[in-house]
């Protein structure tokens, strides 16, 4: 069974594994009013301006990431008034193509610290697209327009579900894999993934000191019910994986749980990988295979 892909958060379009955008709906300042006050003020998709906060245009930044791929993001960069002006004045004119402004970056974008506030530009390249931002060498923005990142470090802080799986480190102890189409959730400081048909539960836990990875997991699952469709235990050195999977009742409905314990010495996951659809054990098995403990 293929995972699910979503479509673009940004335009709903459909996505490709590789390329895809992510759109900031309001400038970072704009985000203190409420949700009636910032649709009350001034401008569109692509123009915004609040009085006593500022004024706003939407821009492109793309990156680049490794294994080939790429995102872009759509910012806001606060331009004085007159800009502002300026720019929805030409807006849908030929003398667009000749717009420039100069700014500050309006959305704090991870895994990059200190880009709210960056000082950068703005340009247009296609009379059919917003402006693209452009920066200074030597400045945080222009670096990010032209290094190229980590896939999994840029991927694994966006929330919406994804066309592609990533690693999402979930402790400083722990990391997984994020299947595609699955988003990135918590409830009660928990961590969580959610998709059509597909959820996976995190509960990472300090053992009591002493124990062994496999100790550990027979505590853990001492009381767990017998009748199960099937389990699993793994070694890999000091790393100790079980699981055992069944079906159960879940609102009403028949669902599919498979519960995956690893262990090292002293600290174990424990995930639940829920699912409708009996045959995507193998989807559940490769989740819980994919985990495994980082440095620091």
């Amino acid at each position: 069974m293929p995972d699910h892909l979503p479509d673009c958060p940004c335009c709903h379009g459909a996505l490709s594994p590789v390329e895809f955008a992510i759109r900031s709906a309001w400038p970072d300042p704009m985000l203190a009013l409420s949700e009636a006050e910032r649709e009350a003020t001034w401008g569109n998709h692509h123009l915004r301006q609040a009085d006593g906060i500022g004024a706003f245009v939407r821009c492109l930044m793309p990156v680049r990431l490794t294994g080939g791929g790429s995102i872009e993001f759509s910012v806001w960069l606060q331009v004085d008034p007159d800009s502002l002006r300026h720019a929805h004045e030409i807006w849908e004119t030929p003398a667009y193509a000749d717009l420039r402004l100069e700014g500050t970056v309006s959305n704090d974008v991870k895994p990059w610290d200190d880009l709210l506030g960056a000082p950068g530009r703005a340009e247009v390249r296609e009379l059919e697209s917003i402006p693209y931002l452009v920066a200074d060498e030597g400045t945080l923005l222009y670096r990010i327009l032209h290094e190229e990142w980590d896939h999994d470090e840029v991927l694994s802080r966006l929330t919406p579900a994804l066309p592609t799986p990533v690693r999402q480190r979930i402790t400083e102890r722990w990391s997984l894999e994020r299947s595609a189409g699955l988003e990135l959730k918590w409830h009660e400081n928990r961590l969580y993934f959610a998709g059509p048909g597909r959820t996976v539960h995190l509960d990472s836990l300090g053992p009591p000191p002493g124990l062994s990875p496999a100790d550990v997991i027979t505590a853990l699952t001492e009381d767990a019910p017998r009748d199960r469709d099937g389990e699993l235990t793994e070694e890999d050195g000091d790393l100790r994986r079980h699981a055992f999977w069944r079906p159960a009742l879940g609102d009403g409905r028949i669902v599919h749980n498979l519960h995956g314990f690893v262990a090292v010495p002293g600290s174990v996951l424990h995930l639940v990988c829920v699912y409708d659809d009996p045959d995507s054990l193998d989807w559940a098995q490769r989740v819980w295979r994919s985990v495994r403990p980082e440095k620091g």
